[in-house]
């Protein structure tokens, strides 16, 4: 009888930063990384070691050992260290589509240049597991993953009662929504099974018995592995000698030092037929519910904000600008790449997750910022080399042209407010002073101003509040030029394309303003909906297409979280307060270009903090399942101020709160009300709208149901639809009825939790913030879904906005840089490759086959391809299957 083999692969799950700064962690790594080298060189029998799937821990290393660059080539190269295929272990849900995608691409090249990457997907402490996993590793040439959460092993001999997320084997067949399928490994004994073997033989023959039956449970092969290391855990210098004494102990067993390459050979050859299929997502489904951690979705709302506006910026601002203004260069694409790695540096899941202590989340804040810098740059260059290349001269020769560019997939006919330039003075043509006043006089004496567009007709517009300002320009090879300018506010109501842009200019004359929404007291109505603030603060709307009054349509709600960064628990007392118990002032309403505004406060008396008996838990680390505090006795105001947007023609309403946080241990949500009864709701997830049970199963305690969202969710039927769209709140619930969708855009606690006690008061997200959501209402048709669904990734994507001159061009004053037939497919990139021309990708929202023609420049796509920029053979004009990832590159 053949011996069974026993695969130890050392490694550590490194988080870069968690429990402590990120500067703390990388010195750790240092130390980790030395005693790797030390290995290499005086244990032949060291095989290898896994750095846990990312790349960048080669960057990080060299940031302190630079003149270990050419040693650390050689061990890459030879194997010793096995890298990749990611940049870094992202969260899966809380970054884009794109992002998943660009980090696998970062990796995989970066780890190409060294060496070959680990042929692994890997996801070992993901919170959650995306349902399109199986399409994206496949499209990656990737056919195998490994991953530790969602999915119960229940072994040959416990088969009863097995489930949707059980399986027999910790081997299994994972299967997407489209089909695609790839060879999932759980690790059904977590990711340190193998951790700190024992050299004592006493020891060994103690672990050895019980680890080898934990591992063959589940194992369908005789290939046992085992992970020789944990979260930071320094490498086990003399696992050798371990693996020695095992092998003398247990003759019917052969213990490898190894590694995943090997591994995954091996178990592939002896794969028995009766695998298990696991479909869609993998978000702990089945278990008790607590430690699902999907509250990390809603823990320092402000790092998903900031996420989603550098995602915004970098996948619908800067890329498509680099293609518009052919600035595409390999220089810029260097730009962009040091852009997209610094983003990528605050996704790894304990980062974006905001479930670390305060100093991590204070350097994301930085890379945020430092990554939007960049963008900005990028951008003012590509949008300046494309508006100068525009045909304007056919507006009058004093007039002040702009363009407003839609790079969403969605028609957009909404409020953009601008500022135009009306006159500048040069500091080289005059004082500072004296040209700042000469441009503040010639504000107050500016004629009527009006907007049109470039056949001549007037928009609507509202322009206001003339202004001067300093300013500067940096040309590229002379010296800076300050100046004054004097400027205006402009609200303008324009129709756009989706992908397109369109001219317009500022003129003397009168505005014209199209009152197409009413005001009538605190009711705003246009041809499709009507909404009306009520006296105990809630709205009411009525969809004046279905006829259905949609009572409680949005409310606030406030709750108490006695929980942790990683999971909300509501307090004993389970006092809530909603719109009904807050002092509705301040209504206001105004007309905009666009449609109308309707503003208020709701002020609400909350306690300001838990009771003191939270501060004991929190300390005596007692468990989130066992505590009882209640919410304090001390009162203190909370403001929201609401603004309700409605334009015109429109099915949606767009909602925008601020307010001034002083409270601590707490969460607030927005409430929408379905007036339905649905057992599902769908959600946008990544690379896929999918859709989930709004009750839980049989083993579920918590009390709560989190959900992770991109930009909407939804509860619809034949009939009657309510889509909520959010920016950067990726956290929903929906009741189990399917009555409600709940959405938080402020959740404060005071711990880390996890494994012990980590205060971090910046958790309570004291001072400022704000929250911007949307409801739309539909007939419940396909059509009305999906048009919902492309309305809400749009509200995601601001209108660009480019100043320019009269003057001849290329390029028509308004035009669409892409064309594409077919509702059900969402965009996600529009990008020029170095290597492929342009890129446009996208997914199938349904699960329907769908048709789809997708044209840039009036003409088709070169080919289909893969993430890797490899020619897929399916014509480029085929029908969308159901639920497919589908990228174009266009010569």
């Amino acid at each position: 009888m053949a011996k069974k083999k026993v695969f130890i692969v050392s490694h550590a799950h490194w988080d870069r930063e968690w429990y402590m700064g990120f500067e703390k962690h990388h010195m750790r790594l240092i130390s980790l990384m030395d005693d790797l080298f030390y290995l290499f060189k005086h244990d032949p029998d060291f095989n290898s070691f896994h750095l846990d799937g990312q790349t960048i821990i080669l960057d990080d290393y060299l940031a302190v050992r630079p003149e270990k660059r050419e040693e650390l080539e050689q061990y890459v190269r030879e194997g010793k260290l096995k890298v990749g295929p990611f940049y870094i272990l992202q969260d899966d849900f809380l970054i884009s589509p794109e992002t998943n995608v660009r980090n696998t691409q970062y990796g995989k090249k970066q780890a190409s240049e060294w060496s070959q990457p680990v042929p692994l997907g890997y996801f070992p402490d993901t919170f959650g597991n995306m349902g399109q996993t199986a399409q994206m590793m496949q499209l990656s040439k990737l056919d195998t993953v490994a991953f530790g959460r969602g999915v119960t092993p229940t072994g040959l001999n416990n088969q009863v009662g097995q489930g949707k997320f059980d399986s027999t084997f910790s081997e299994m067949w994972w299967e997407g929504p489209d089909k695609s399928k790839v060879l999932g490994i759980l690790f059904a004994n977590w990711y340190s099974n193998g951790n700190e073997i024992p050299v004592d033989e006493d020891e060994a023959k103690v672990y050895w018995t019980k680890k080898l039956a934990d591992a063959e449970k589940f194992a369908s092969t005789p290939d046992l592995l085992f992970m020789n290391g944990v979260d930071h855990q320094p490498v086990q210098m003399d696992v050798t000698k371990a693996i020695k004494v095992a092998n003398k102990l247990f003759p019917d067993y052969e213990f490898i030092h190894s590694n995943w390459p090997d591994y995954i050979k091996a178990l592939k050859a002896d794969l028995p037929k009766d695998l298990s299929t696991i479909e869609g997502e993998l978000t702990s489904q089945a278990t008790d519910g607590w430690y699902t951690l999907a509250n990390t979705a809603s823990s320092r709302v402000y790092l998903k904000q900031e996420n989603t506006l550098t995602e915004r910026t970098l996948e619908n601002q800067v890329e498509p600008l680099l293609y518009l203004g052919g600035e595409a260069t390999a220089e810029n694409q260097d730009r962009l790449d040091f852009a997209w790695k610094m983003k990528l540096r605050n996704n790894p899941h304990d980062s974006i997750c905001g479930c670390s202590v305060d100093p991590v989340h204070q350097r994301m804040m930085t890379r945020f910022h430092g990554a939007q810098q960049v963008a900005e740059v990028l951008s003012e260059h590509a949008l300046t080399s494309f508006t100068n290349s525009l045909d304007t001269h056919n507006f009058p020769a004093d007039s002040h042209p702009f363009v407003l560019i839609n790079t969403s997939g969605a028609e957009k006919h909404e409020d953009t407010t601008v500022e135009v330039e009306i006159a500048r003075a040069y500091f080289k043509d005059g004082a500072p002073q004296a040209q700042y006043d000469k441009m503040v006089e010639l504000g107050k004496n500016l004629p009527e101003l009006t907007v049109i567009d470039a056949v001549g007709e007037k928009i609507a517009a509202k322009i206001t509040n003339p202004h001067a300002r300093f300013n500067y320009d940096l040309p590229d090879r002379t010296f800076r030029e300050p100046y004054m300018a004097l400027y205006v506010d402009v609200d303008v109501a324009a129709t756009l394309r989706p992908f397109g842009w369109q001219s317009f200019a500022v003129i003397e004359g009168a505005a014209a303003l199209d009152a197409a929404v009413s005001i009538d007291g605190q009711t705003l109505r246009n041809a499709r909906l009507a909404v009306t603030l009520e006296a105990d603060g809630t709205v009411t709307v009525t969809d004046q297409a279905t006829g259905h009054e949609y009572r409680d349509a949005v409310d606030f709600e406030d709750v108490g979280d006695m929980g942790n960064e990683y999971i909300f628990r509501q307090s004993a007392d389970k006092l809530t307060f909603t719109a009904k118990d807050a002092a509705l002032s301040d209504v206001a309403a105004v007309q905009t270009a666009a449609g109308a505004q309707l503003s208020y406060t709701l002020t609400y008396q909350l306690p300001s903090r838990a009771a003191a008996s939270l501060d004991y838990e929190r300390e005596a680390v007692i468990d989130i399942t066992n505590r009882k505090s209640v919410r304090g006795s001390e009162l203190q105001p909370l403001a929201l101020h609401v603004t309700l947007t409605l334009a015109e023609n429109s099915n949606k309403l767009a909602i925008h709160v601020t307010g001034d946080n002083q409270l601590k241990d707490h969460r607030l949500r927005a409430l929408f009300n379905t007036d339905l009864t649905s057992e599902t709701n769908d959600s946008e997830s990544i690379f896929e709208v999918v859709a989930r049970p709004n009750k839980v199963g049989k083993n579920w305690r918590n009390p709560t149901n989190p959900q992770h969202q991109q930009a909407f969710s939804t509860v619809h039927d034949d009939t009657r639809g309510v889509v909520v769209g959010n920016f950067g709140l990726n956290e929903y619930e929906v009741t189990p009825d399917g009555s409600q969708i709940a959405v938080t855009f402020l959740r404060c606690v005071g711990e880390m939790g996890d494994w012990g006690y980590f205060a971090t008061p910046e958790a309570q997200c004291l001072g400022d913030f704000h929250a911007d959501l949307s409801v739309a209402f539909t007939d419940g048709s396909e059509a009305e879904q999906l048009a919902a669904y492309q309305a809400a990734r749009a509200a995601q994507i601001p209108v660009i906005f480019g100043q320019t001159g009269v003057h001849a061009g290329e390029k028509a004053p308004s035009n669409t840089y892409l064309d594409i037939e077919g509702d059900a497919f969402a965009v996600t990139a529009t990008k020029m490759s170095q290597d492929h021309g342009l890129i446009v990708r996208g997914y199938n929202m349904t699960g329907e086959s769908q048709p789809l023609t997708v044209l840039a420049a009036g003409k088709d796509a070169a080919t289909l391809a893969d993430f890797d920029g490899d020619a897929i053979a399916k014509p480029v004009n085929s029908e969308l299957a159901p639920a497919e990832i589908r990228t174009y590159q266009f010569k």
